[in-house]
């Protein structure tokens, strides 16, 4: 397979992108900035921004994945401009691209975040929520990009909670902090659950077992079996709060503080991954293994 990877310098562009290389494919990058990473590429990554700098796709690259991310996704209105700019028009920029190209396979990073909230597990056919700034870009591109026209597989991915070595921001290197200091980690009770005392249920996924998936993903299109145009990415078993961080403790030889909070969540965030097993039947790195991978240089 000879790909791009757009947001190669990214946490799960670069997972992905050292996946590829080592499965033998042809993995070429690009990406905003290029700093010092703990998880270093083995792939070039090229300096362009995807807004500005006009796409360059080679003539014989088979796949494109667009997991460029704003940085803003948080900060709107300031930044709102940026963030549709990264997430819809970029995307709609290389899509272009890659037609033209004739690229068999474009694979889109969406985000679960796309999902109403609440308690069940959310299938690719739950309605989604247009209330929050991120989750209506990454909708916006999706929709867009549903209706291009020509012979090339468009994919949604549909990540939830992804994870691992080098990942600065996010849950489980904000409940690691935590622990680390002996901050007290909290957990939300469950208003329609009384016996729910471990707080949020997310889909905590592996980067590696991201990789794979989206790797999996793109072999299929371009082998020309059928793929979803939507489906969810996520591990198959949903951790709480309360098991994540009981489990970075059990790593880092701490015994966490953890504290129930007087309010009720709103929401849990859980993938249904039965269209994911039913196409690839992935294997999952088992939490206690993955925490272990993931807080090696803090243990």
């Amino acid at each position: 397979m000879n790909c791009i990877i757009v947001g190669g310098g990214g946490f799960v562009g670069r997972h992905l992108g050292n996946h590829l290389v080592a499965q033998g494919h042809r993995v070429r990058g690009i990406d905003a900035g290029l700093v010092h990473h703990e998880v270093e590429t083995r792939f070039p990554v090229d300096v362009a921004d995807v807004i500005v700098d006009a796409p360059v796709v080679e003539p014989e690259t088979e796949a494109v994945f667009y997991l460029a991310q704003s940085p803003h996704y948080r900060a709107f209105p300031r930044h709102g401009a940026h963030l549709f700019g990264v997430n819809v028009i970029g995307a709609l920029r290389w899509a272009e691209a890659a037609i033209d190209a004739g690229v068999k396979a474009f694979i889109y990073a969406s985000t679960g975040s796309i999902y109403a909230p609440g308690f069940e597990p959310m299938s690719e056919d739950r309605p989604v929520r247009r209330d929050h700034a991120y989750a209506l870009s990454k909708i916006s591109a999706e929709e867009a990009l549903a209706i291009l026209p020509g012979p090339m597989a468009v994919i949604r991915a549909r990540l939830f909670g992804a994870f691992g070595p080098g990942q600065a921001t996010m849950l489980v290197p904000g409940v690691t902090g935590r622990v680390q200091r002996g901050e007290p980690v909290t957990v939300e009770r469950n208003p329609l659950d009384q016996s729910d005392h471990g707080g949020l249920r997310i889909s905590l996924t592996y980067v590696d077992d991201v990789a794979r998936c989206l790797a999996g993903l793109a072999a299929r299109a371009l082998d020309g079996r059928d793929v979803p145009r939507v489906i969810n990415v996520a591990a198959d078993e949903p951790v709480s709060v309360r098991r994540l961080a009981t489990g970075i403790g059990a790593v880092l030889g701490v015994d966490p503080v953890i504290e129930a909070a007087d309010r009720a969540r709103e929401s849990d965030y859980i993938a249904d991954v039965g269209r994911l097993r039913a196409l690839l039947a992935p294997t999952f790195t088992p939490l206690d293994v993955a925490l272990r991978l993931t807080l090696a240089s803090h243990a």
